[in-house]
C-alpha cells in the first residue's frame, strides 16, 4: 500500500456493481480501485500513462479487515495479533506479567527482555558528622535496644556486663565468706581487684573494679576505630560491612562532594588520562524495533553529515528474533548524527535505544572507563511508533576522584560516559487529525535518526576519607587517655 494523497476535487466517481469505482480526478488522472475482500486490501499494481489500477492484496501482518471494502486495513489494537495466518480478524494476544502484545502487534512479546535501565545512581552524601571525634563518641555511647545486633556491637553495653559481672562476682564471695564463716575469699578477690585498681592507685578495690570495665570500654573502643578506618573507599564498602561496625548503614569513612564543571576548563595533569580514555572508548549503539515485520534486508544505515553530505554505512550487524529487529553499529565518532531507514509497509510497536562499550584502565595514570550498559525504551500504549522519529541523545562524562587511604597513596579516578534521551514525539497523532481524509495510515518507509551530541559540562565527584589511620590512632588514644584522668580525678 503506498502513500498517495489524492487532489482536493474528484471530477467524476462510477462503479460497477459495486465492485469496482472509478474515480477521474482534476490532475488529470483516473483511478480504478476494485473493491477488497475481508483479509486484503487495494494496492497500486500498474499505471497507464494517466490511469491508476488497484488490485486486492493480502493485509500485512499486524492488521485485519472484516468486510469488503476499498480502503486500508485496520492495525489491531493492544492486546490482539495476527501474523498473517489469522484470516480477517485480530485474535486476542495471550498476555501475562511477561508477554504482550503492542499495536498492529505479530505476536507476543517478551517484555522482560526489553526493559530500560541505566547506570545513573545517585551519588551518596556524607556523614553528618565529618569528625572522627565525634563519630567515635557517639558510636561508644550509644545503646540502642531495638536490634541484639546493635547491642551486641555496644561499646558501652558490654562496659556495664563488665561492671554487673563484677558486682556479681563480689556478692557471690561475699555471701560464701559468711557462710564460711571465713572473709578469705573476699580478701583474696579484694586484693585482685585493688591491683587492678588504675584509678585509685590500688587503693581501692572497687577502683579495680570499675578500671577493668574502662579497659572492656577502651577494647571496644579500638575495635570500632580500626574497623572504621577500613570502611573507604565507598564502593569497596557493602551494606553488611558497615553494619557490622555499627548499627547505621549509612556510617562511612568518607567525605563526598559533588560538582558540575565546565568542560572547556583547563585540567590538572593527573585528570588528563581520564578523559583521554573516555574520548577514545570505543560505543556500539544498538537499535531494537519492537513487534515489526521489518527485516534484516529492509535496512539500510548512514551518517547525515554537514551540507547534505550523507556515507551510508554496510559494516553493521543486524539480526532478528521473535519479531524484533535488532541493529548493532560502532560508532564512528562520539559526537554524530545516525539514520535507519527500514524500506516496507510495516508498523512497529515500539523502540529500544541502547549503548554499550567495554572497560579500558591506564595502570600508569591509575585510571579506568567503566564499561557502559545502557537502554532506553520508548513505546505508546495505544497505538505504534510514528513513521519519522528522532532521538536526540546527550552523553555526560562522569569522573570520580578518590584520594588515598594513606597520604602517599595514589589518587584514582573513574570515568563513565552517561547518555540522556530525549524525544520529540512517538505518535503520528497530531498528523492524523490533520491529514485524515487522505492520508493513508500505512507508510511506505520508516526513518529513525539519532543526533548523538556531548554535554557542555561533566559531573565531578570527589572523595577523601574523613580521617587516615594517623588520626584515628591519635584520637583512640586521646580518648583513651582522658577518660583514665577524667576518672582518675574524680576518684580524687
Amino acid at each position: 500500500m503506498n502513500l498517495q494523497q489524492l487532489p482536493h476535487r474528484i471530477v467524476n466517481l462510477v462503479t460497477w456493481n459495486s465492485q469496482i469505482v472509478g474515480l477521474v480526478l482534476d490532475a488529470p488522472g483516473v483511478l480504478l480501485i476494485s473493491a477488497s475482500p475481508p483479509g486484503y486490501y487495494s494496492k497500486l499494481i500498474e499505471e497507464y500513462d494517466d490511469i491508476a489500477i488497484y488490485k486486492p492484496k493480502p493485509c500485512i501482518p499486524g492488521t485485519h479487515q472484516v468486510s469488503r471494502s476499498f480502503g486500508p486495513c485496520m492495525m489491531c489494537p493492544p492486546g490482539w495479533k495476527n501474523d498473517g495466518s489469522a484470516g480477517e480478524m485480530c485474535v486476542r494476544c495471550t498476555t501475562d506479567d511477561t508477554s504482550w502484545c503492542f499495536g498492529a502487534a505479530i505476536n507476543e512479546t517478551n517484555v522482560t527482555n526489553i526493559t530500560s535501565y541505566d547506570q545513573a545512581n545517585p551519588y551518596p552524601e556524607s556523614p553528618i558528622t565529618t569528625e572522627f571525634g565525634d563519630i567515635l563518641l557517639q558510636n561508644i555511647f550509644k545503646l540502642s535496644i531495638t536490634k541484639l545486633h546493635c547491642l551486641l556491637i555496644s561499646p558501652i553495653f558490654w562496659t556495664y556486663v563488665a561492671i554487673g559481672c563484677g558486682i556479681i562476682i563480689f556478692i557471690i564471695i561475699k555471701l560464701l565468706s559468711c557462710r564460711l564463716k571465713s572473709k578469705k575469699p573476699q580478701r583474696y578477690l579484694e586484693k585482685i581487684l585493688c591491683h587492678c585498681d588504675v584509678i585509685g592507685q590500688g587503693k581501692h578495690w572497687f577502683g579495680g573494679l570499675i578500671s577493668l570495665s574502662l579497659l572492656v570500654l577502651i577494647t571496644f573502643a579500638w575495635k570500632f576505630s580500626i574497623s572504621f578506618s577500613y570502611l573507604y573507599p565507598i564502593e569497596e564498602t557493602s551494606s553488611n560491612e558497615r553494619l557490622s561496625v555499627s548499627c547505621d548503614d549509612s556510617l562511612f569513612n568518607a567525605k563526598l562532594t559533588s560538582s558540575l564543571q565546565l568542560l572547556s576548563t583547563l585540567k590538572h595533569e593527573d585528570e588528563k588520562p581520564i578523559f583521554d580514555l573516555l574520548n577514545k572508548q570505543k560505543i556500539t549503539m544498538i537499535v531494537q524495533f519492537i513487534s515489526t515485520g521489518y527485516t534484516c534486508k529492509d535496512v539500510s544505515l548512514q551518517q547525515i553529515r554537514d551540507r547534505g553530505l550523507n556515507t551510508p554505512f554496510t559494516n553493521f550487524n543486524c539480526s532478528e528474533t521473535n519479531k524484533i529487529l535488532t541493529i548493532s553499529k560502532l560508532l564512528p565518532q562520539h559526537v554524530v548524527t545516525l539514520q535507519l531507514t527500514l524500506n516496507g509497509p510495516h508498523f512497529i510497536g515500539g523502540l529500544r535505544l541502547c549503548f554499550s562499550a567495554p572497560s579500558a584502565i591506564n595502570v600508569t595514570a591509575h585510571s579506568k572507563v567503566q564499561q557502559i550498559d545502557t537502554c532506553k525504551f520508548f513505546f505508546t500504549s495505544n497505538g505504534t511508533l510514528t513513521r519519522n522519529p528522532t532521538v536526540n541523545v546527550k552523553m555526560t562524562k562522569l569522573i570520580n576522584q578518590t584520594a588515598g587511604l594513606m597520604i602517599p597513596n595514589n589518587t584514582t579516578y573513574t570515568g563513565l560516559w552517561l547518555p540522556s534521551f530525549m524525544v520529540d514525539t512517538l505518535t503520528d497523532e497530531l498528523l492524523f487529525s490533520l491529514d485524515a481524509e487522505y492520508l493513508r495510515y500505512v507508510p511506505d518507509e520508516t526513518i529513525l535518526v539519532v543526533v548523538i551530541t556531548e554535554s557542555e559540562f561533566y559531573m565531578k565527584n570527589t572523595q577523601e576519607p574523613i580521617a587516615r589511620h594517623y588520626e584515628i590512632v591519635f584520637n583512640t588514644i586521646l580518648f583513651a587517655s582522658k577518660t583514665l584522668v577524667i576518672m582518675t580525678r574524680n576518684k580524687d
